[in-house]
């Protein structure tokens, strides 16, 4: 994926007129521009402007894996997951490729939701952020149910270790899970874990054994080896290059579509993008692409070339 580098000044010159700011881990982040820009928020905590209602995009777009959240990541022929994935889907060259952010691969481990679903949410987080925990715990729910579970949503997370070695260990050990298929088990049990923590969890392998073990990790000897080891470390490292490059620099961080909300909002700020972005499709602004069926491996030796 050296494409990703090569794009990145292209991107941030000519393709979002990024004014994300400075940003840090510790604090929550207010929304900016990426294409579009989710509403500002008035004083009362909603967002000011307008934007369909649930009920007008769900009878206006048809919904991916018939309604449901589709079926997951598909094995690679070892019968283990591609958990080396980073990246955007192809290269953003100009403002019509800011759809590209969003990979829609059938491999992804990192993904939850139908691969054909009208709209993905491209998520930076990084496990140590206690934002990104109370997102995963008082909004994210709420996506799932709403959106996801119904084929209307698909999400898709980006390693943005920010916050130190422990943010590190956390991102090889996200991947180490996603490798037995067990990423998103993983991401639940660790940030439910972290939920009523003030500040970072601070969390080393014992806990990343006992959030493995409670998300079903089938080999627990691999998950420790794999954790433990250097295997994911360029993949987790031109994940954070690639985010920084693009202009998130804060966690968390999400592309709905076209737009961008930075920070842990509230549910009514996400619900309003993602309704208004479902809108996009619904009125043929937007289409649906159709799935990546490359391996992480295949988009290296196709793009090194």
């Amino acid at each position: 994926m050296l494409w990703a580098f090569t794009a990145l000044l292209v991107i941030i010159a000519g393709l979002v007129g990024y004014v994300i700011g400075d940003r840090t881990a510790d604090h929550p982040t207010t929304s900016a521009t990426i294409g579009t820009t989710a509403a500002p928020e008035n004083n009362t905590g909603a967002t000011t402007g307008s934007s369909p209602s649930y009920d007008d995009v769900v009878n206006a777009v048809k919904a991916g894996a018939d309604g449901t959240r589709g079926s997951g990541p598909k094995k690679l022929s070892d019968g283990s997951y591609d958990a080396l994935f980073w990246g955007p889907r192809g290269p953003l060259q100009a403002q019509s490729d800011i759809l590209n952010i969003h990979r829609r691969n059938v491999h992804d481990p990192f993904a939850i939701g139908a691969i054909d679903a009208p709209v993905v949410i491209s998520e930076f987080s990084d496990f140590e952020c206690p934002f990104c925990s109370l997102f995963a715990n008082n909004t994210e729910p709420t996506i799932l149910s709403k959106y996801v579970d119904t084929g209307l949503v698909r999400m898709e997370w980006n390693d943005l270790p920010i916050n130190g070695p422990n943010a590190e260990a956390a991102a090889r050990a996200g991947r180490a899970a996603a490798e037995q298929g067990k990423f998103i088990e993983f991401k639940h049990a660790l940030y439910t874990s972290s939920k009523d923590t003030s500040g970072h969890p601070n969390y080393g392998i014992e806990d990343f054994i006992r959030f493995a073990k409670e998300a079903g990790v089938p080999d627990m000897e691999k998950f420790r080896a794999d954790a433990t080891s250097d295997k994911y470390d360029e993949a987790i490292a031109n994940a954070r290059a690639y985010a920084s490059g693009i202009g998130v620099s804060g966690t968390p961080g999400f592309v709905i579509g076209e737009t961008f909300i930075g920070g842990a909002q509230p549910l009514e700020v996400f619900e309003e993008v993602i309704n208004t972005e479902l809108q996009r499709v619904a009125d043929g602004e937007n289409t649906v692409p159709d799935a990546d069926t490359r391996s992480s491996a295949e988009l290296t030796a196709q793009e090194a070339r």
